[in-house]
């Protein structure tokens, strides 16, 4: 099937599609983490993420904002938006912070990430937030060069806990007008 911006669609998750979102996140987390950290890890960090409880309360706090992408009726992407206490790294203004991007396998390169990304970036402009702003393991590096096509500079590093281990991530910002 060709996927032109026309056929992606963009829609405010609800918690009616709590159980899409749990199956997509789980799928695509285990896509992109698969190979760096254990089985074990990701499964607890599924476990915490995507449950069906986990994720009601976030999508029922007007706060966090899941956007999933759809193209024919397929469920396909999905990112996460929620204003946060940022590390001291990132000074601009109202922080909000793009907590999670992803698109299944299966539709990467055709203009889904993109979409999400202007999507979410509007959705942060429109609604007051100065700074966009994200973590990304130091080693993705085609997730880092995404982010950099949409004007995402990196601001510092931390070290972040996964499972049992720490891992360095970057952390990149941009402003949001």
């Amino acid at each position: 099937m060709v996927v032109t911006k026309e056929t992606i669609t963009i829609r405010k998750a609800t918690v009616a599609n709590a159980a899409v979102l749990a199956e997509l996140g789980a799928r695509t987390i285990r896509q992109t983490y698969g190979a760096d950290f254990s089985s074990e890890d990701i499964d607890r960090h599924v476990e915490e993420n995507f449950s069906a409880t986990h994720l009601n309360a976030e999508l029922s706090n007007p706060e966090i904002l899941y956007l999933l992408a759809i193209v024919k009726q397929q469920p396909c992407g999905y990112a996460k938006l929620r204003p946060t206490s940022p590390p001291s790294a990132i000074t601009g203004t109202r922080p909000i912070e793009l907590v999670r991007l992803y698109v299944d396998l299966p539709w990467i390169g055709q203009g889904i990430g993109a979409k999400l990304m202007q999507t979410a970036l509007e959705l942060a402009r429109n609604n007051g937030f100065g700074t966009c702003w994200l973590r990304v393991l130091e080693n993705n590096a085609p997730a880092i060069a995404f982010y950099r096509r949409w004007g995402f500079v990196e601001v510092g590093s931390e070290l972040y806990p996964a499972g049992e281990v720490s891992v360095t991530v970057l952390l990149m910002a941009r402003c949001s007008a």
